[in-house]
């Protein structure tokens, strides 16, 4: 009798302890990753981290698109190992309480100009909560255009709108020596339409002044909510 006590005691003891909850049960740590501007062959992003729990010290680590490289980082230490990014707390800012937000930036060169974000972040080892901002996508990254002649690409968004959102295109030196139509995209939060890619025709001028200048086409949302990370394309004016 004493032994099946025993026995029950323990398996008793055993489900306890399975059913206790851990660090998994916890509230995760989020983070928000956001480009912040693009120049094409680099941006800025901006990170803001809210831990789950208050920490000393930390480092967040997330993994880079195909040959974007982090060239520098604002109130973080960082190392980059293949596409793999680790960013570390300064002397400074090392203190976070529990629901207390941390800032951060980073610069990125990005020669392939690839506009995707991060698929995942941990914060001190440990997964966080993250959602991937949505961004534009542009067909082609990079094009030579000969004086008079001209080029198209087209220009979707990676995932359904909230609301209907307005992209624009062109503006800064786009205007110099090229004319991009339209200048204004609409992409319809219709489950059946959003996805539609929309085309862009790119006009080089005629000026055999601009042979060899690259022109930047920024093409950036500017209503809306939630914002669209920007996309950009690059035309190389040939002669």
């Amino acid at each position: 009798m004493k032994i099946r006590r025993m026995l029950v005691a323990l398996v008793l003891g055993a489900g306890v302890m399975l059913g206790a909850p851990g660090p998994a049960d916890a509230a995760a740590t989020t983070v928000s990753y956001r480009m912040a501007a693009s120049w094409g062959l680099g941006f800025q992003a901006q990170l803001t981290v809210t831990p789950s729990a208050a920490v000393t010290s930390w480092t967040i680590e997330f993994d880079l698109a195909a040959q974007q490289v982090v060239t520098a980082a604002f109130f973080a230490d960082f190392t980059q190992t293949g596409q793999h990014v680790v960013l570390s707390n300064r002397p400074f800012n090392g203190a976070v309480p529990a629901g207390g937000a941390l800032s951060l930036g980073i610069q990125v060169g990005n020669p392939g100009l690839i506009n995707v974000p991060p698929g995942a972040f941990t914060f001190n080892g440990q997964p966080a909560t993250y959602t991937p901002e949505p961004y534009l996508l542009a067909s082609i990254a990079r094009v030579q255009i000969p004086e008079g002649g001209t080029v198209s690409f087209n220009v979707r968004i990676s995932q359904i709108p909230v609301s209907p959102i307005v992209v624009e295109l062109g503006g800064g030196d786009a205007s110099q020596a090229v004319v991009v139509t339209p200048r204004q995209l609409t992409f319809s939060n219709n489950p059946r339409f959003w996805n539609l890619p929309q085309t862009v025709v790119v006009t080089r001028l005629d000026d055999p002044g601009a042979n060899g200048q690259s022109v930047f086409i920024p093409i950036t949302q500017w209503n809306g909510k939630p914002g669209y990370a920007m996309e950009a394309v690059i035309a190389d004016l040939i002669g």
